[in-house]
């Protein structure tokens, strides 16, 4: 479920400014997807605890509440499209074909809930976009919607948004472990290969003090395997701890300003 706090802000206001930002880079404004947690194409924000950080994602959803401005922001044109609401909050597909369009939209879509995989199946029929009931680790790999397909010849988003980092451990869930070094790696250089402008874009949430440095760890390791560079920025959640942001970038470099409004840029 969507939490309606800042964490969804930092992730959704990230995704669309850079998938705007791609898509601008081909002739006909087309973005390829790889998104590996889906979420229900809608669903009710809960409740969520005294303390936690969600003043911009209620003043972006207030807003995209108002007449269109040209002053406006991606994320709030994205909810404004999508008709977003604390009650009715848009997973990343549904900002992305908000702002981009569905005819200019491809890809894949993993998510292991069978209800929701059942609900972005039907958002998404007769579309370039596929929805596949499966855990994103086993379609990170070859022939897996979260590769590059052989013909790419537009931009690429790649992006996941597990709940928090573990250095240590290891589980098929909703976590991102350092052992995933590799399955992610392979995953984002098949995109790197194709020669195209592309971002892998990694979330985790609640980040503790302790943990940030693993992380990014985990991070650099990453770009060392990619041959991307790194863009990074992040948000209080609550208590000391942080959502963070890392944007591992592939023949492509953000433009100056692009980072949505209060987010902190770096580490």
């Amino acid at each position: 479920m969507a939490k309606g706090n800042d964490g969804n802000y930092l992730q959704h206001s990230v995704e669309v400014a850079v998938a705007v930002h791609l898509a601008e880079r081909h002739a006909g404004g087309h973005l390829h997807l790889a998104l590996a947690h889906g979420m229900a194409p809608f669903e009710p924000c809960g409740e969520i605890p005294n303390g936690q950080a969600r003043m911009l994602l209620h003043r972006a959803l207030r807003a995209a509440q108002q007449a269109q401005s040209p002053a406006d922001s991606s994320i709030v044109s994205a909810y404004r499209a999508t008709n977003a609401s604390l009650e009715h909050y848009p997973n990343t597909a549904e900002l992305l074909r908000g702002v981009i369009g569905q005819d200019r939209l491809s890809g894949g879509i993993t998510e292991v809930d069978p209800l929701t995989y059942v609900q972005l199946a039907k958002a998404w029929v007769g579309s370039g976009v596929s929805s596949v009931r499966s855990s994103w680790r086993d379609q990170a790999g070859p022939g897996g919607v979260l590769t590059c397909p052989a013909d790419l010849d537009a931009p690429w988003l790649f992006t996941m948004d597990p709940m928090t980092y573990r250095e240590n451990g290891y589980a098929d869930d909703n976590n991102l472990y350092r052992v995933d070094l590799t399955r992610v790696a392979e995953a984002v250089s098949s995109f790197v290969a194709s020669g195209e402008p592309g971002v892998a874009a990694l979330f985790v949430y609640a980040v503790k003090p302790e943990i940030r440095s693993q992380f990014w760890g985990f991070v650099d390791d990453l770009a060392k395997h990619t041959e991307t560079t790194v863009e990074s920025c992040w948000l209080t959640h609550q208590g000391g701890n942080r959502n963070l942001c890392a944007l591992l970038c592939s023949a492509f470099v953000l433009p100056p300003k692009w980072l949505p409004d209060g987010l902190n840029a770096g580490r």
